[in-house]
């Protein structure tokens, strides 16, 4: 890399850096949002010695459940407690990429966790906490332990516990531990003669065992609390129903999901400029190492179709992963006139694909931040205003606002039934229709104080085939039983009457 080019990178990088430190505390003012909101309204239950699976219905992985409930112990709920706690855990995020990086020089390892950092906050509070940033942890770690020329029985079982506790957030996040094993197989081969009992014992054995102690823990965790046959139950009979949903919120046939698969596969989520400095990066740096961390994008880059929803949050482990290969065209380690080209292609990318979050923009223009949280503000204030000790309440929502209204105002909630969408596609298969009847008879049985429902047009009512946003029991219900106490165009509250 030339002196001047050089130079203008590290000015890049600092103004790069001044925008990071901009965009970090102006998202202390962040509110709680999206998947936030459930989450930790959920953690809330749990503190008050409700179960997940046995005593709420949702289809989270369990550790998904401890690390929010631990969080919401930190934090008590608080917007801004949050907010710090996600920017500490970016921060150890951030300090564990460049302690992985500095083996490929000083500049891609200050750029790589820089960009990263940058590229999450352009989320916004829609991409904050999410699980799949949770998991960079294990997954930061894995790389810093991992990425050396061999591995021993020590670090083969970290990276086994590691992959085990991302799995225990989402199953598949443990694919990253594939490219590792190969590797590591690889490796063993080149330096004794080959045999499979070799690789079971020094690469599988250890790396088994980490993996299995979590996984077993949280198993084990789940039958003392008498939650693991509902949660079973909840894997065999909705998660299938589940994944049949695209993301676009609808149902399509097999011949036109493999189709979508297909056509939002390649677009990696919008970030497939990132894949011109990768090349560089992996040009430059024929090691090892680099094709590790190339394998580890390629796997993360499959992960989003494994879901097959394409949610922006499940492109987190891929768009991490290759920016750091892509921070690896600025290397120095290779002195050639190439290194001028990848240097400003990558600084090219920058500027195309790297940019303020709509949501920091609004803050700099002074105007409110755009989410459900304004909702739930209005919610908040008529709960407190008329919520009674002994009141329950119960939401007919997902992520519009009203969950989090519930939380501000440590509102207990009248069913297990914390979401109401999976009413509403496949209605006519059994195990839905079972779904129908218990939330029936537990709302009958409870009579709620008052039903909060969110009508907002951004609501997301699946789509497609066996799909409905009728429930006529539940109409009867509120028309026996309820009037509307408040009505906007967002969202209703009904109360109690009992016909008077």
């Amino acid at each position: 890399m030339s002196n001047n080019l050089q130079r203008i990178t590290t000015f890049v990088l600092i103004l790069l850096a001044a925008l990071l430190i901009a965009q970090a505390a102006f998202s202390l003012q962040w509110p709680i949002a999206h998947d936030e909101a459930p989450l930790f309204y959920e953690a809330f239950l749990m503190q008050n010695g409700q179960m997940p699976y046995r005593d709420f219905f949702d289809f989270q992985m369990p550790g998904s459940y401890l690390v929010y409930s631990l969080l919401g112990i930190l934090s008590n709920f608080g917007a801004l407690r949050i907010r710090i706690l996600d920017l500490i855990i970016l921060a150890a995020i951030l300090t564990i990429t460049y302690l992985a990086m500095r083996r490929f020089g000083k500049i891609p390892a200050l750029a790589a966790p820089m960009l990263f950092a940058l590229k999450y906050l352009q989320g916004g509070p829609a991409l904050s906490l999410q699980r799949e940033y949770l998991i960079l942890i294990f997954i930061s770690l894995s790389i810093w332990i991992g990425a050396t020329d061999s591995l021993d029985f020590r670090k083969r079982f970290i990276l086994g516990l590691l992959y085990g506790l991302a799995a225990t957030l989402k199953p598949h996040a443990a694919l990253g531990l594939v490219p590792f094993l190969l590797f590591d197989i690889a490796d063993l081969r080149q330096r004794h003669e080959f045999s499979l009992s070799l690789v079971a014992k020094q690469i599988i054995l250890p790396t088994a065992i980490g993996f299995l102690i979590p996984v077993s823990l949280i198993t084990l965790w789940l039958a003392l609390t008498n939650s693991l046959t509902p949660f079973l139950t909840i894997i065999l009979n909705y998660i299938p129903l589940y994944t049949q949903i695209n993301g676009e919120m609808a149902i399509t046939s097999s011949a036109e999901r493999m189709a979508y698969l297909l056509n939002q596969a390649w677009r990696l989520g919008g970030s497939g400029l990132w894949l011109i400095p990768t090349a560089f990066g992996i040009y430059l740096n024929r090691n090892r190492q680099t094709y590790l961390l190339a394998s580890l994008a390629i796997i993360y880059a499959l992960y989003p179709a494994l879901t097959g929803q394409f949610f922006p949050y499940h492109y987190i482990p891929f768009i991490y992963t290759i920016i750091l290969v892509s921070s690896l065209s600025l290397s120095s380690n290779y002195q050639s006139p190439i290194t001028n080209y990848s240097s400003f292609i990558l600084l090219t990318v920058i500027l195309l694909n790297l940019r303020p979050s709509q949501t920091f923009l609004r803050q700099l223009e002074g105007k409110d931040i755009a989410t459900s949280s304004d909702r739930a503000t209005q919610i908040s204030t008529f709960l407190e205003k008329n919520l009674e000790p002994g009141d329950e309440v119960q939401p007919l929502d997902w992520t519009g606002g009203s969950l989090l209204s519930m939380l501000e105002t440590r509102a207990p909630i009248a069913t297990s039934y914390v979401f109401d969408f999976y009413f509403y596609h496949h209605v006519s298969n059994p195990y839905i229709q079972s779904l129908r009847a218990d939330f029936m008879t537990q709302l009958t049985e409870s009579k709620p104080r008052f039903i909060i429902e969110v009508t907002s047009i951004d609501k997301p009512w699946i789509s497609g085939e066996d799909t409905s946003r009728d429930f006529p029991e539940l109409r009867a219900f509120l028309a026996e039983h309820y009037s509307v106490t408040i009505e906007r165009e967002d969202y209703i509250i009904y109360e109690f009457d009992d016909g008077q």
